[in-house]
């Protein structure tokens, strides 16, 4: 299974997932990891908004709904979308094969 990822400079790479692991380790252990610094500070706890996201609508319009913490991190963050989601709150399941997701500058 695999998704599309926009870098910070705007090319998009594809990225083998598995299910259960979330978003943002997915990319940070990916090819794109060097790239993208900074990139998922924190180590994915919701403590920070470096793996900001923008999710393709139709996938984001399935997810579950933002919880308190990430909602503030987000509060706090540039370029927020209606599909903005911090990729460490993002569990991948099959469903989510061939989504796109563009990483933000954001820090």
């Amino acid at each position: 299974m695999n998704i599309l990822v926009t870098d910070k400079k705007g090319d998009e790479h594809e990225i083998e997932f598995t299910e259960g692991d979330s978003l943002a380790s997915t990319i940070f252990y990916s090819h794109l990891s060097v790239d993208i610094q900074p990139f998922a500070i924190c180590f994915f706890n919701c403590s920070c908004r470096t793996c900001h996201v923008h999710i393709e609508e139709k996938y984001a319009e399935k997810l579950p709904h933002r919880e308190d913490n990430e909602e503030l991190m987000l509060y706090t963050a540039t370029q927020v979308e209606q599909n903005s989601r911090l990729s460490c709150q993002i569990i991948m399941t099959k469903e989510m094969d061939g989504m796109k997701v563009a990483v933000q500058e954001d820090w």
